[in-house]
């Protein structure tokens, strides 16, 4: 059991919360460091160190210098204590990153998926972890949790996935516990694009915020939300399924109750067929599309013009519902710097008011970025909170390059 909860007065939880908090955002510091920008007395800081030592949370790190006087020990927080995994399931593309708990990468790995789906896909990422482990030298017990972010949206009376038609045998599959049965620690799901707004919150362009958009525009498309800095999920968890606004065709099409109205005509299929449509050649892929667009090929602008289009509206519509501060765009579609261009030029002749539209600072590991922080944050407040303070410690925000 890791909670230090059980066995440590409230008053004394408070003030390991205050230390925890500020080595993991300002690094090594000595006591007299760390009583000063606590505010802890030195009595009380002597016996937190104490208590973080004998568990094993904190060790020396050498002396601090420069100082007159007699150099003070530095503390810092013991990295290798615990572990979580991150993964990014996506209907090409799994990524996995391996961090520790001071939220630093200690490995990444990318391969495409398959898209075999259901138990097979299960066991894939079964055998991943192990192996990812094992050539880091990490003691399987040492993995505090593993956080999948995947497009879709998981059931939390049932565990089932839903609203997932490009990923396939995955409808309706008993995700949540399949994974329970096969990962000997914590799993915890979330849908991708909620969780790429969470990485643009933690370490992207969302830094500055308190109330955050990321639409994703690929394969497929959807929106997180973050107001107050708190992820809105809906009662059913769907909330973001802007695939399924009646924008760019007819809602009422049959065709269009199972991928989505919107979904139908600006996700990468519809992009596709729109060029195709417009005299370009059937199956174009949507980088093929956006290269004759910048080479001003007819058929292409008439496609790209008109998905812009599309997408201002959608802007709009998030930007009179939410009002937040910054709408982010990402996904190997929306990323695009010339559609991004358009997509402005539309919105400022529609919008009543100026619109903040930025491009992800993450790019293709919005998602990933995002699977990490859900775990880092809950293995953070499981060993430093406090269910009953008002804040809860905030992930460090310093750079890290690979994620």
């Amino acid at each position: 059991m890791i909670d230090i909860n059980n066995d440590v007065p409230v008053l004394r939880q408070i003030s390991v919360h205050a230390v925890m908090e500020y080595l993991l955002h300002s690094g090594p510091a000595s006591r007299a460091a760390m009583a000063k920008a606590t505010k802890l007395s030195k009595q009380t800081m002597s016996e937190v160190i104490l208590t973080l030592e004998e568990r094993g949370w904190v060790r020396p790190c050498g002396l601090s210098s420069g100082k007159v006087g007699r150099a003070a020990m530095n503390y810092e927080i013991s990295d290798d204590l615990f572990y979580v995994l991150g993964m990014d399931v996506g209907a090409t593309t799994i990524r996995l990153s391996l961090v520790n708990l001071q939220g630093i990468e200690i490995a990444h790995y990318e391969e495409a998926n398959d898209n075999t789906g259901g138990d097979n896909l299960v066991n894939k990422l079964c055998r991943l972890k192990d192996e990812m482990l094992m050539r880091c030298a990490i003691k399987p017990h040492k993995l505090h949790s593993v956080s999948m972010a995947i497009p879709g949206v998981v059931n939390q009376k049932t565990g089932t996935l839903a609203f997932a038609p490009n990923l396939n045998k995955m409808e309706g599959f008993e995700l949540l516990s399949a994974m329970q049965r096969s990962f000997n620690c914590e799993v915890l799901i979330e849908n991708d694009v909620n969780a790429a707004v969470i990485g643009e919150y933690w370490r992207g362009r969302g830094q500055d915020t308190q109330s955050l958009v990321f639409v994703s525009l690929g394969t497929g498309i959807g929106m997180g939300l973050l107001l107050d800095g708190i992820l809105l999920r809906g009662a059913l968890g769907a909330a973001g399924e802007v695939s399924y606004l009646p924008l760019g065709a007819d809602a009422y099409a049959p065709e269009n109750l199972r991928q989505g109205t919107l979904e139908s005509v600006i996700g990468a299929a519809g992009i596709s067929r729109r060029y195709h449509f417009a005299g370009g050649p059937a199956d174009t892929s949507v980088r093929e599309i956006l290269e004759h667009y910048v080479n001003k090929q007819p058929a292409a602008i008439l496609a790209i013009e008109e998905t812009a289009r599309i997408v201002a509206l959608l802007m709009l519509s998030i930007s009179s519902m939410f009002d937040p501060e910054k709408i982010i765009i990402g996904g190997n579609i929306g990323s695009r710097p010339e559609l991004i261009e358009r997509i402005r030029y539309y919105l400022a002749t529609c919008s009543p008011h100026p619109v903040a539209l930025e491009c992800s600072a993450l790019g293709a590991q919005a998602t990933l970025t995002g699977a990490v922080a859900i775990s880092l944050n809950k293995l953070h407040n499981l060993l430093f909170g406090l269910e009953d303070l008002p804040k809860k410690i905030q992930l460090p925000k310093h750079s890290q390059p690979g994620l």
